[in-house]
């Protein structure tokens, strides 16, 4: 018999993998005052759209991050366990209950989206200077590629926010200090602690995308006649 977290663990996977929006509250996106959405059918399949890419782009996004993740731990720690890796103070937690996760707002979700996404391209550019001024070049090209990526992601969800007519006025996450350590060791551990951190947020950034896209309302353009 399954346990409770076993249960939200294998729904999330099922929610990730096949596509499948499950108890989803409400069908279609949640109209906030002032959006245009009820009125602009070319709106909402702009937006099917844009949510598309996104979660195409976030999914291969993350599985850069993985690679890079698991072959940055075994040539730069080489030996050292994970859980043995303390954690850095000031870096956003992921985690979020499966029922609070599902009643968030499709707002709330867009814009928590592009504010993380602000706060964790500002960090990679750390690692990629880092990479390129401290260390030899082994994985420079790879954080450069996550870098591009993030930032293009960034670029996306502004639009989106622009074209759903959301006000994007939030207040940023404030970026820790890293890389800061004379041991490179330590160094080499944050860079490793940031790359977890932001591989688990790019898990909920693929669901969020997934479920923004599928909460569009299909739509039907009238057909021009000539």
């Amino acid at each position: 018999m399954h346990t409770s977290g076993t249960v939200v663990l294998l729904l999330l996977q099922v929610l990730l993998k096949f596509d499948i929006l499950l108890a989803a509250p409400s069908v279609g996106l949640q109209e906030e005052k002032g959006s245009g959405l009820e009125t602009t059918p070319e709106k909402k399949l702009d937006l099917q759209k844009e949510f598309s890419m996104s979660l195409k782009l976030s999914r291969q996004l993350l599985r850069k991050t993985k690679d890079l993740t698991r072959y940055y731990l075994l040539d730069r720690l080489p030996g050292v366990e994970v859980p043995h890796i303390s954690h850095l103070e000031r870096l956003p937690s992921a985690s979020l209950d499966f029922h609070t996760w599902l009643s968030l707002s499709d707002a709330s979700r867009l814009l928590q989206i592009a504010k993380t996404i602000s706060f964790y391209h500002k960090l990679v550019q750390q690692l990629r200077k880092f990479e390129a001024i401290k260390e030899n070049s082994n994985f420079f090209s790879q954080f450069e590629d996550i870098d591009v990526n993030l930032r293009d992601l960034g670029h996306q969800v502004d639009y989106q926010i622009t074209l759903w007519g959301l006000s994007s006025d939030t207040q940023p996450i404030s970026i820790p200090r890293i890389l800061q350590n004379r041991n490179q060791w330590a160094n080499r551990q944050e860079v490793y602690i940031v790359l977890r951190s932001l591989e688990s947020f790019l898990v909920r950034v693929a669901r969020d995308f997934l479920m923004l896209r599928m909460r569009v309302p299909k739509v039907a353009l009238p057909s021009k006649s000539f």
